[in-house]
């Protein structure tokens, strides 16, 4: 019986030498600011954390110009995708995404007995006008990921700021930019400005990839104070970890890690992608730290899937994003990208 890939994740520890190219971690790891401040800190687990984080809010409400008021800091943007769909959103309202993007947006959907419409895609390409044509006057939430996961395809600044004079304002717009720190291309939004020239507009930000610190579960939203407020007062306190909060005050401080982590990302991002489509692949150029690979058939994109695991290295099947015949592979360190494409020649 072929083993459901459910239990393919299991005990993937960078321990058990296996190439973890499913999740889109940081392969460089945290800061060693941050490993230092964790450690630094440790004694602090038995002690319950900041109720209301306000140093935190404050560096990064100067970080990103805003007022802390404006700031909600949660355990991972998932959490605030699942307040936001729970909060703001009556009964019979709906919401709106592309067909092919994180799947928290729907999953939260689901679990708030909220309707999720779904905007087709043309080649893997979100068209902001089918979103559009999706609103009617029912639609309260609006969620586009740029980078898009998981195909790592990005909106202009220009594309983003037409579209928000198409639609209501009256609907919440949430950018989800938990890939931005990835960005090379000049042309990607300055979301601070749509921000404050639309106040529908929310702001994601996530500490789980360039910052490396997907295993503590910390990440914030930018919004205005009303939005805020009614998030703030209907969850439950100490929702991050007093480590979680440390390791973030210290990962900001480390500006030089993200370049760098940013640096080696486009390189390995442009190897990887070289090589794969040498290979004859069909590659969708992508912002983030992977690559979306699209096949013909179900049966090719599952005997690629199961060679590369049964070579130790886990990439990660896109059904529960919305699509069958695809594969997403997470930039790991050059060797295991070398590895990888050594693999696939055999």
């Amino acid at each position: 019986m072929k083993k459901k890939e459910s239990t393919l994740y299991e005990n993937l520890t960078y321990e058990s030498q296996i190439n973890r190219l499913a999740q889109n971690e940081n392969p460089y790891g945290p800061s060693p600011i941050a490993t230092e401040a964790i450690l630094k800190n440790i004694h602090k687990i038995s002690l319950y954390p900041d109720v209301v984080l306000n140093e935190l809010k404050e560096k990064l409400a100067e970080n990103n110009m805003v007022s802390p008021k404006e700031v909600i800091v949660s355990n991972g943007s998932g959490t605030i995708i699942d307040s936001l769909i729970k909060r703001m959103m009556a009964n019979g309202e709906n919401m709106v995404a592309p067909e092919i993007s994180f799947v928290a947006y729907k999953l939260c959907a689901a679990i708030n007995d909220k309707e999720c419409r779904l905007a087709s895609m043309e080649d893997y390409s979100i068209s902001l006008e089918k979103i559009a044509q999706c609103c009617d006057e029912k639609t309260r939430l609006i969620f586009l990921a740029n980078p898009n996961n998981p195909t790592g395809t990005m909106f202009t600044h220009d594309e983003i700021a037409e579209f928000l004079l198409k639609i209501s304002p009256e609907i919440l717009v949430v950018l989800d930019e938990a890939y931005r720190e990835y960005v090379d291309n000049p042309l990607y939004p300055d979301s601070i400005q749509l921000y404050r020239e639309h106040p529908n507009v929310i702001i994601l930000h996530s500490f789980s990839k360039i910052y490396g610190l997907a295993g503590l579960r910390i990440g914030y939203g930018i919004a205005q104070k009303p939005i805020i407020e009614e998030l703030e007062k209907n969850r439950l306190p100490f929702i991050v970890g007093s480590i979680s909060n440390i390791a973030a005050l210290a990962a900001l401080d480390d500006e030089e890690h993200i370049k760098e982590s940013a640096r080696k990302n486009a390189e390995d991002r442009e190897f990887l992608f070289k090589g794969l489509t040498s290979l004859g692949y069909n590659v969708i150029p992508s912002q983030g730290n992977f690559l979306f690979i699209s096949f013909p058939a179900i049966s090719e994109r599952d005997h690629l899937h199961d060679k590369l695991f049964s070579n130790k290295m886990v990439v990660r099947k896109m059904d529960a994003f919305g699509d069958n015949r695809s594969l997403r592979i997470s930039l790991g360190r050059k060797e295991d990208n070398i590895r990888l494409l050594e693999c696939l020649k055999k």
